[in-house]
């Protein structure tokens, strides 16, 4: 059972990936190359995950350690760039780009201080949770510069929220799975769950919009 919901999920995300890397292809990878690049690597791991299940599990854990703290930087990485893109239009004072920059190298580099020493599945697990609840206080505040816009980005709007919802679900799952035994698949189906809902409103959000659509936005206005 468990086999089957893993190789279901696997096909679901793979398909919604490359809808996410097919409509960003079409011109708005331009203005959101990180996510290109997140969509990429998330791509390219998923494809290895699949092919690297018959491994031993030591080398299949560091694996997927690894790969979730590579994962996790890029989206740091994502919103960073969607705060200094909001910042542009907003009303609200925020830290110039370089100070964004440095603050997340900062929270890098004291969250691998904290854990160091600890065996190396248990840290880099530690250190996404820690990034992961760091990038949902960044997209609270990438939130508060879209609702102060001047004109709000639907299309921004729409990528923060997918990525609130991937993040959060990933904090959820992961203290779910580390809180009881009897919780590991509760916590693991809500984090993939989340995951995949996030690729979908990605896929709604930069794909690109038709002549019949844009005629009715521009009525609207």
């Amino acid at each position: 059972m468990q086999l089957a919901l893993q190789y279901s999920a696997y096909a679901i995300g793979l398909w919604l990936n490359l809808l996410v890397v097919s409509a960003l292809m079409r011109g708005t990878y331009r203005q959101y190359p990180f996510v290109l690049a997140y969509a990429l690597t998330l791509l390219v791991s998923t494809v290895a995950e699949i092919g690297l299940r018959a491994v031993p599990k030591d080398l299949w854990d560091s694996y997927y350690c690894a790969d979730e703290v590579i994962l996790d930087v890029l989206v740091f990485c994502v919103v960073i760039a969607f705060i200094d893109h909001a910042a542009r239009n907003s009303k609200q004072k925020l830290m110039e780009r370089h100070w964004l920059v440095l603050a997340a190298a900062a929270i890098c580099a004291i969250s691998f201080a904290l854990h160091y020493g600890l065996p190396r599945n248990r840290q880099m697990t530690l250190i996404s949770r820690d990034l992961n609840i760091c990038a949902v206080i960044l997209d609270l505040i990438l939130w508060s510069l879209l609702v102060a816009a001047r004109r709000p980005d639907r299309r921004l709007m729409l990528l923060s929220g997918g990525l609130g919802l991937q993040l959060t679900g990933a904090v959820m799952g992961e203290q779910l799975r580390h809180f009881a035994r009897s919780l590991y698949l509760t916590g693991t189906l809500l984090e993939v769950t989340t995951g995949l809902l996030a690729l979908y409103v990605w896929w709604r959000a930069l794909r690109p919009v038709s002549a019949p659509a844009r005629l009715d936005h521009i009525k609207t206005l």
